[in-house]
């Protein structure tokens, strides 16, 4: 019977939790943190996440690019004779955390702390064994979450995110998202609502703009990061065929997940997603407006 992989920790309620798996009484962590105390705990705790876990998990769940990666990429802002970093899957981001150039690395020094991931995890799969994980979710919607406000002391009561804001839409501040919530917070609800309204109006501006992609002239065509995106791309993810044409970007002041306003085509709806700052994308982007292009507002 294959494992699943689970949150572990020395502390029940807060401190940093790793992913790992029980082999019977003893706890095994995809980065190789080792102690006896460690247990496992819940997904919605006041727990921080390792970063290195964070990083294994992402190599663990993602699709990789359509077309294939090189297995070796610079860092941003180095040249392709500089140490060579192995990418994560899907990502330009390397196994240590660095974000990486699209180009491949020529080097032949590689990362020392790439290197120790990549061991820690053949180690891991080596004791492991065949490990169930979540698929990874290229189209995370974040309109869909309720959150537990700060202190989590209601549970019962599930509030809605301002991605901008990072707090509740009634303004309160949150913790984690709160999935067994029962009742939805009623002023988050009303603005949720209007929310509503608002893409709804766009919804026709945004079908039309879909309709004219596919009868495009002049389209530059790159692989790149999220961090590129600007209102009026349009992009594909692995692990997903359906384009996704962007209506608004959203950049957080602190942490590296980006939230998108995007129209669906293959939905016929306008969702709120959620991509790490250096998810690999194929980002389609117009030269200039065309005559007959529909406005963004």
């Amino acid at each position: 019977m294959h494992l699943s992989l689970i949150r572990l920790s020395i502390s029940p309620v807060n401190g940093t939790a790793h992913h790992g798996v029980m082999l019977g009484t003893e706890p095994l962590t995809v980065c190789a943190t080792h102690s006896t105390d460690l247990a496992p705990v819940g997904e919605n705790t006041a727990h921080s996440l390792c970063q290195t876990c964070t990083r294994a998990f992402l190599i663990l769940t993602t699709p990789p690019h359509p077309g294939g990666e090189p297995d070796l990429r610079p860092a941003v802002g180095t040249g392709k004779g500089a140490t060579a970093h192995r990418p994560i899957p899907g990502h330009l981001m390397g196994y240590c955390g660095k974000s990486l150039d699209p180009r491949p690395a020529s080097a032949r020094r590689k990362c020392a702390n790439c290197t120790a991931l990549l061991a820690a995890l053949n180690r891991f799969h080596r004791l492991a064994g065949e490990v169930r994980v979540p698929a990874d979710e290229v189209r995370p919607r974040e309109d869909d979450v309720l959150w537990a406000s700060s202190g989590r002391g209601n549970l019962v009561i599930g509030h809605r995110r301002n991605a901008a804001a990072g707090s509740a839409l009634c303004g309160l501040p949150l913790s984690a998202p709160n999935p067994e919530a029962t009742v939805e917070c009623a002023p988050c609800c009303r603005a949720w609502m209007t929310e509503r309204e608002r893409r709804a109006t766009a919804l026709a501006r945004m079908r039309a703009r879909a309709r004219w992609w596919t009868q495009r002239r002049e389209l530059k065509t790159v692989q790149g990061r999220a961090a590129d995106l600007n209102s009026g791309d349009a992009y594909t993810v692995s692990g997903c065929l359906d384009r996704h044409h962007v209506l608004a970007v959203t950049r957080p002041t602190r942490g590296r997940r980006l939230t998108i306003l995007a129209y669906l085509p293959a939905d016929d709806e306008i969702v709120e997603l959620g991509l790490h700052h250096d998810r690999l994308l194929a980002i389609e982007r117009p030269h200039a407006p065309e005559a007959g292009m529909p406005a963004l507002s």
